[in-house]
């Protein structure tokens, strides 16, 4: 008899069995030091995908904002 019934048969579905693993995973992803993992449910999916943007559109953000700062500054400090 085999017992590989109650082994996991997707490696990955443990990735976002709680709410800090997924937090983890999708920093991640965002980062781009962790590929976006295959075999998961549709729902799963869904669920990753929107953290990674989430995570993305505030990096975009912070991004667009310094730069905008720093272009402030750099102006200021020509005009003194």
């Amino acid at each position: 008899m085999n017992d590989t019934k109650n082994e996991p048969t997707n490696p990955n579905a443990d990735l976002l069995s709680t709410p800090e693993k997924l937090d983890r995973v999708a920093n991640l992803i965002a980062e781009g030091e962790f590929p976006f993992p295959t075999g998961l449910s549709p729902d799963q999916q869904f669920l990753l995908a929107t953290e990674v943007r989430k995570r993305r559109h505030q990096r975009l953000v912070k991004f667009i904002a310094r730069s905008i700062a720093r272009d402030l500054w750099q102006n200021i400090e020509r005009h003194n």
